[in-house]
Formats: structure tokens, C-alpha cells, sequence
């Protein structure tokens, strides 16, 4: 007598014991686990990016506006500015930080603005681009304009502007880099984010 409960159970058995489908899932398994990595890295890579961009950000913003509100540009301020972007490194190597303030004129002999002060913190090499050798110091031209002298008036529209510039050298830390060329990396050993806020 024939049993056939007995061989509709042994039929799955034998097909989860047949090499050749235990072989083409392993050979799916290798394809798709490459791909799942190079997602998982970049993921990583791109998350870090962001999470940089956003703290570079909020510390030139920030940094514009307490200085703006400063009589004189307390010199401690980029060393505050420094400690609120943690876990970014801005006071060594790849980290820049430049406050600048650019002060309207009140001698109508001399009309332009000058450059009040600028202090530079941090080891990254990237300058500032607000300075005397600029056009309109780095200014819009509009902005400039109203730093400058006006005769009618007697005094300039504005008195003053403050300018925090943040610089990061940011470093991936996966090596997808290596293998994509041109993913993330410009310069071969990061890609140099900057920020500006002016107030």
C-alpha cells in the first residue's frame, strides 16, 4: 500500500538536499553581498558628510550672531566656536575658523570700510575671503556700498559687519572612496567643507 502522506513529506527533503539550488543561492548570496556592502558604506559616508555640513553650519551661524552683538570681537570667541562643533576637529588640521569684522567709515576723506578685526584659529590651510585685496573685500556689492561713507548723510547706512567663516577637511572613513573614483574625495585625502554666516 501506498502512503501518501509519507512521500509528499519526503519530496521537500530531498529538493533542500539537492546541491544544485544549495550552489545557485550561494552563488546569489555572493552577488547581492558586494552591493549590500557599498551600500552600507556609503550610507556611512554620506551620514558623517551630512552630520558635518549641519555642525559646520550651525557654527558660523551662531558664531555671527553672538559676535555681532559684541562691541569688540572678544578673541576667546573662535575658541567657543571651536567647542561647540564637537566631534569635528576645527582646532587642528582640518579645521579652520576666521571671524572677521569689516566697520563702516566715519572720515569722509577715507570713505571705504576697513577690516576692524580677523582672527584666524585652527590648522587647516584655507584662507579668508573677506579681505582688503578683495573686491569689495569680499562684500556684495550692495553690502559694501552701504558700509561706505555716504557724504549726504554724514554717516554710513551701516555701522559694521560680522562674518564667521568655518572650514572642515572632511575625511571619509570607509574606503569606498578608493574603489568609486571621485566619490566624496576631491583633493585624494578629503573634501574641504566651508560655511559663512554674516550678521
Amino acid at each position: 500500500m501506498h502512503d501518501r502522506t509519507t512521500s509528499v513529506a519526503i519530496e521537500p527533503a530531498r529538493a533542500a538536499a539537492d546541491p544544485r539550488k544549495r550552489g545557485v543561492a550561494l552563488i546569489e548570496f555572493a552577488l547581492a553581498i558586494p552591493m549590500l556592502i557599498i551600500l552600507v558604506m556609503g550610507t556611512i559616508d554620506i551620514g558623517r558628510l551630512i552630520q558635518s555640513r549641519l555642525i559646520i553650519t550651525n557654527v558660523s551661524r551662531e558664531g555671527a550672531s553672538v559676535a555681532s552683538r559684541q562691541v569688540t570681537i572678544d578673541p576667546a570667541l573662535p575658541n567657543l566656536l571651536i567647542a561647540s562643533g564637537k566631534p569635528l576637529d576645527l582646532a587642528g588640521a582640518d579645521g579652520r575658523v576666521i571671524v572677521t569684522r569689516i566697520t563702516a567709515s566715519k572720515d569722509p576723506t577715507k570713505p571705504n570700510p576697513t577690516i576692524e578685526t580677523q582672527i584666524v584659529t585652527g590648522g587647516l590651510a584655507v584662507g579668508s575671503k573677506y579681505s582688503t585685496g578683495a573686491a569689495n573685500m569680499g562684500l556684495p556689492a550692495n553690502l559694501y556700498n552701504y558700509l561706505k561713507y555716504d557724504a549726504q548723510k554724514g554717516t554710513s547706512i551701516i555701522s559694521s559687519v560680522t562674518m564667521v567663516e568655518v572650514a572642515y577637511k572632511f575625511r571619509p572613513v570607509t574606503p569606498l572612496p578608493n574603489f568609486v573614483a571621485g566619490m566624496l574625495v576631491r583633493d585624494g585625502g578629503g573634501m574641504i567643507l566651508r560655511s559663512t554666516a554674516l550678521f
